[in-house]
Formats: structure tokens, C-alpha cells, sequence
């Protein structure tokens, strides 16, 4: 088995394929292999420089790269600060070593590119996208309570600029489909096949063989002017401020680590900017706040998502007649959620005029979306279908979720449980057949 995780593929012209491929994982993360394996390569690139027209960096995995290894970051401590800063700033000097090594690099993205997977995008010179099934783009970090720190906040800053990196990338960890990434300048192309992503991952290559970062080409501005811009001064004052507001005093360290890592990172050289985000990154790391939130958003999410919840000997429930009671805002809007999902949807309200006023919700989404051409009239026509309003509780028979959306008053609600009660569905499971079996009436307390 090798120990380097970048197979090294070089053709006749000079074009050198690094396919990353973690072999004790089903994803690549930034783990120990990595750091060695990037190290390795990095001197391998340096020292065959002389016969290399360019690089192509891609994945054998499903995704191009998962991010940084959550097992790893749940055991670090306020005492591993040293050892987390140098093994980060050993990741940016290669990527950076990457970016500046005087060829042609493109990052081949052939699935999701969330966290580090990003992150090594963004230090090639072009990012070519596959659009394939469940692929993202994005930094989510924050919502794991940490930052990008192997040089997401430096980058997108330099990329996008401060206001556009911090709200459409950073400070709410958005995940983009490759067209939304596209759009925003995270990617620079968006392909259909993985042979065309090559090809063209190639191509570019030939073509530019004097390809440059933006920030290291003479004259380079970040878009959109730094904080010492006047223009731009004027304005940062209201970023804390909505920051604090949307935050509603939450001890949530990460959003404000970001916002001080790219407005300070904005003002140095790149390579200072990089040892500032590093702080940041090292104090959100070693802290409690981002391992509670690793565990309960992302390891906690898993094991729920995968059953582990679910009592043994108790199949997974699926609902196919939901009911939901009260036809305003709310419900109306859970009504055209159900039906999207392809449920059949009961709109129960106190009035058949009621009821119909919340379906006609649906109706103009469903009109919108039809005239934008995301929606063609015969999907349309079956959602809205599946969505029956009524004021007559025995319309609810037969259906096994029940959703109440009713004004917020304890006798109201008693008062509509009350009326469904004798024609709802029960659903319950049997543990030796493991098949639903159904009996009229509602659980008592």
C-alpha cells in the first residue's frame, strides 16, 4: 500500500494528474496522510518542475474532499494549540507552494468540495465543476463552530471580496450546487461529464502557461476595495452590528472569528493574513463551543439520520396522507412542502373558504415556478392535486401524520385534536411481521 494518497499520473505532454484517493477512507479528509502525502508532492512538483507544462488535481471518490478530520479536531485541546498551528501553517505553505509553483493548476472538482475540499480548490488557478448528483461547494465551517483554516477566509476574500465572501460564503456556511458556484465565482466552469472535466481541465492548460493567482499578479485589488477604502469604511460598522443582531447574544464565537479574520486578513499581505486566520482558526479548534457543536450537528445527525433513534424490532415510518390543521400562513406553507415531497395533503381549516385561501399559496408558487420554466404544467397540476382543502374533519380519515399549525391558544388546540380524533389513522408496526397495521382512533393520553 502506498503512503502517499496523490497518485501521481503524468501523460506526454507534460500534464501531471494528481488523484487523491484515501485508501483507509470512503472520503479524503485532511488527516495525517494528507499532510504527509501534500508534503511529498509538493518536492516531487518542485523538483520535476523543469519537465511539467501543468497539474490536474481530482479525486477517485465520489467527492473531490470532505473537509478536515472531525475525529482529529474532537480531541484537540487548549494544549495542543502549538501543534494544531504548525500543522495548519504547514497545509497553507503547500497549497500556497502550489499556487505559486510557476505551472498551470486546475482542480478537476468531480463531486462535493465542502470545508478543505475547497479550500485546495481555491489555491489552483482554475476550478472546473462536475455536475453531478449531490454535489456541493461551499465553507461550511461555521456551522460546526469553526472557521476555514487552511486558507478559505485569505482566498475568498481575495476571490470574491470581503462583503460578498463573508455573506455568500462564510458567515452562514452556505453548500451551492455547481451552477449556484458558478454564479458566485467560486468555480470558473461547470462540466456534464467527468471526460469533458479533464479534457477541458487540460485544455485550459495548454492555454495558459503563464496561469497566476489574481492576488499575485501585479496591480491586484481585492473587489469591492479594502477596509482602509473610504468607501468601504463607511460601511463596515454595520457588519458587527448585524452580526450581533442575528447572533441575539448566543455565544457563538465562529461568526465573529470570521468576520475579524477577513476584514484583518483584507489589510496585510497574503502570507500575514494566512498567520491571522490561523489564530482564529486555533483558538475555535481547541475550544469547547466547536466540539459540542461537531458532536450535536454533525456525528449526533448522522447516527439520527441512519436510524440509530429508532427503537430495535420498529421498521422506518413513512407517511403517505398527511393532515395538517389550520390553513394560514404556517400551513399553507407545510401544505406545499408535503405535496412537493409527493404526499397527499389534507388542508383542514374552520371555513372551505379558508381552507381555500391557504391552498391558493401553493397555487401561486407552483404559477411562478411554471412561468420560470423550473416546473412544467403537468407536475404542476399533480402537486397541487395532492392538496385537498376542506372544513369537514372526515376528510382527515385515513391519514397517518397529523400537522397542526392553529393559532397559538392551549383550548384551541384541545379543540381541534378533539374534532380529528375519532377519523384519524393510528399507524403502529408489528415487531414480528415488522409491516404497519392500522386501527381507527387517536392515541389516548
Amino acid at each position: 500500500m502506498s503512503d502517499n494518497m496523490f497518485r501521481w499520473d503524468a501523460d506526454d505532454s507534460g500534464i501531471v494528474t494528481l488523484t487523491m484517493d484515501d485508501p483507509d477512507q470512503s472520503a479524503n479528509t485532511m488527516n495525517e496522510l494528507f499532510t504527509r502525502s501534500l508534503v511529498a508532492t509538493l518536492d516531487r512538483l518542485t523538483a520535476e518542475r523543469d519537465s511539467i507544462t501543468g497539474v490536474v488535481i481530482t479525486s477517485a471518490k465520489k467527492t473531490f474532499f470532505a473537509g478536515g478530520d472531525l475525529h482529529l479536531m474532537l480531541r484537540m485541546t487548549p494544549d495542543d494549540a502549538g501543534a494544531v498551528t504548525a500543522n495548519t501553517s504547514l497545509i497553507k505553505a503547500q497549497l500556497r507552494r502550489l499556487e505559486t509553483l510557476g505551472r498551470p493548476v486546475v482542480a478537476a472538482i468531480n463531486g462535493a468540495a465542502l470545508g478543505g475540499g475547497l479550500e485546495i480548490a481555491l489555491a489552483c488557478h482554475r476550478r472546473i465543476a462536475l455536475d453531478t448528483r449531490g454535489s456541493q461547494i461551499g465553507q461550511p465551517e461555521v456551522t460546526l463552530g469553526l472557521l476555514p483554516g487552511a486558507g478559505g477566509v485569505v482566498r475568498t476574500v481575495r476571490l470574491l471580496g470581503i462583503q460578498n465572501a463573508l455573506l455568500n460564503v462564510l458567515l452562514q456556511g452556505q453548500r451551492h450546487k455547481p451552477a449556484e458556484a458558478l454564479a458566485l465565482g467560486l468555480v470558473d466552469e461547470v462540466v456534464a461529464t467527468p471526460e469533458e472535466m479533464l479534457a477541458n481541465a487540460k485544455e485550459w492548460i495548454r492555454a495558459n502557461p503563464d496561469a497566476a493567482q489574481p492576488w499575485d499578479r501585479p496591480g491586484y485589488k481585492i473587489p469591492g476595495g479594502t477596509p482602509n477604502n473610504p468607501s468601504f469604511a463607511a460601511n463596515l460598522p454595520a457588519f458587527p452590528a448585524n452580526l450581533r443582531k442575528q447572533l441575539k447574544g448566543a455565544p457563538m464565537p465562529a461568526p465573529r472569528n470570521i468576520l475579524a479574520a477577513a476584514v484583518e486578513g483584507a489589510l496585510v499581505d497574503i502570507d500575514t493574513a494566512f498567520k491571522i486566520e490561523g489564530q482564529y482558526f486555533v483558538e475555535l479548534v481547541t475550544g469547547q463551543i466547536a466540539k459540542n457543536m461537531i458532536t450535536a450537528f454533525f456525528f449526533d445527525l448522522q447516527h439520527i439520520n441512519s436510524g440509530g433513534g429508532r427503537p430495535e424490532g420498529y421498521p422506518k415510518h413513512e407517511a403517505h396522507k398527511v393532515a395538517v390543521l389550520g390553513a394560514g400562513m404556517m400551513g399553507a406553507a407545510i401544505a406545499y412542502v408535503c405535496a412537493k415531497a409527493g404526499l397527499a395533503v389534507v388542508l383542514k381549516d374552520v371555513s372551505a373558504e379558508a381552507a381555500a385561501k391557504g391552498k391558493a399559496y401553493s397555487e401561486k408558487l407552483v404559477t411562478k415556478a411554471v412561468a420560470r420554466g423550473k416546473l412544467t404544467q403537468d407536475k404542476a397540476d399533480a402537486l397541487l392535486a395532492r392538496i385537498t382543502p376542506t372544513a369537514d374533519a372526515a376528510d382527515l380519515a385515513g391519514a397517518d401524520l397529523v400537522i397542526e399549525a392553529v393559532f397559538e391558544s392551549p383550548e384551541l388546540k384541545k379543540k381541534v385534536f378533539a374534532e380529528i380524533e375519532p377519523h384519524v389513522a393510528r399507524t403502529r408496526c408489528s415487531a414480528r411481521t415488522r409491516r404497519p397495521c392500522r386501527s381507527p382512533g387517536w392515541p389516548k393520553a
